[in-house]
């Protein structure tokens, strides 16, 4: 398990992490999914012992390792960019961290060439790094951080490069290997079907906090706040008045698991349903067709709702239609945001 207490990390007198909390769990991969700028990558930095913390600590396994120089604490790091040395062959960049450790030629060749297998590049390992495709040179790093046997595994992005079907490929390596190997593993990543494909727990970071830390789903379906609700994708925000169990809206009222009064609710896209007979009705306004689906902009008196239909049920633009937001899928947020968002808008 890893854990940071407190972690606070301050550059060119600006606050990047104020007293930042965030813990690990062991033999897990955990995504950070932020925006840029959210402080992602300098918080990797920090564990990894390449950027000096201001206050706050470290640990791993239950043993302090923020005073440890960065190759003494047990910590492989995959970048955005593979940062191969180009002199070296593929095998010899992969054994590189062995080769500064002492570990004899005969061993570390050994290891570098099993794990090269392990990515799928056995028959690459003599090869020049400079005639490489980006996926592979990705593999390569993989397989470089991997070699000196890490406890805790940090990837910074190392799919944001790469063409789909490569990122794809990779995606479920990384996928693989972090399960074989049971490591506990922080990805950093600003794609949310990234985070939610691979983390077994999603952490979001806004402006250098962590602000949910929870299963993927917990996260996108129940979000505990509207800034972080609009982050991952939920723009379904209703605003209304709760009466006897009812949401009370201008266009309807729905039926909803908060108490009597003022509320602001959430529902996924995915999750309202068109019915002829439901309590709300709306206007198609917007229609577009994205692959699998059809995203729809339905339109009332005040609310805006957005859903996905199958291609062959999407109704026209224009068209008047009955709307139906299941009670179970409905969230109450906390609405923080009640006094300003008036002045924002």
């Amino acid at each position: 398990m890893l854990e940071c207490r407190g972690l606070t990390v301050a550059a060119d007198g600006a606050l990047i992490l104020p007293a930042l909390d965030l813990c690990l769990p062991q033999g897990r991969l955990t995504a950070l999914l932020g925006p840029s700028g959210a402080g992602k990558t300098t918080l990797l930095r920090a564990i990894a012992g390449l950027q000096p913390i201001s206050a706050g600590s470290i640990s791993a396994g239950g043993e302090p390792i923020d005073q440890l120089p960065a190759h003494r604490r047990g910590v492989g790091l995959v970048f955005q960019q593979p940062r191969l040395l180009p002199h070296l062959s593929v095998v010899e960049n992969v054994a590189f961290a062995l080769r500064l450790g002492g570990v004899s030629r005969r061993e570390r060749g050994a290891r570098a060439r099993a794990l090269l297998d392990d990515v799928g590049l056995a028959g690459l390992a003599e090869r020049s790094v400079r005639g490489l495709s980006g996926g592979e040179q990705q593999r390569v790093a993989l397989a470089r951080a991997l070699c000196a046997e890490p406890r805790v595994l940090l990837l910074d992005e190392p799919l944001s490069a790469l063409d789909p079907g490569r990122r794809d490929e990779l995606r479920g390596l990384i996928a693989r290997v972090q399960r074989e190997r049971e490591l506990t593993t922080l990805l950093v990543t600003h794609d949310r079907n990234e985070a939610a494909q691979l983390g077994d727990t999603l952490a979001v970071m806004l402006e250098g906090r962590i602000v949910q830390h929870g299963q993927p789903r917990e996260l996108f379906e129940r979000p505990t706040s509207p800034v972080l609700a609009r982050f991952l994708g939920m723009r379904n925000l209703l605003r209304g008045v709760v009466r006897d169990g009812r949401l009370v809206l201008d266009e309807g009222a729905v039926e909803v698991d908060a108490p009597d009064g003022a509320a602001l609710v959430a529902i996924r896209p995915e999750h309202v349903r068109l019915d002829p007979d439901g309590p709300l009705c709306l206007r198609v306004h917007a229609s577009t067709y994205v692959g699998s689906v059809v995203r729809l902009e339905l339109r009332g008196a005040t609310a805006t709702i957005e859903m996905h239909v199958d291609p062959d049920a999407a109704p026209a633009v224009g068209e008047l239609v009955g709307v139906e937001l299941p009670r179970e899928r409905l969230w109450p947020i906390p609405d923080r945001e009640a006094h300003e968002e008036p002045a924002a808008r």
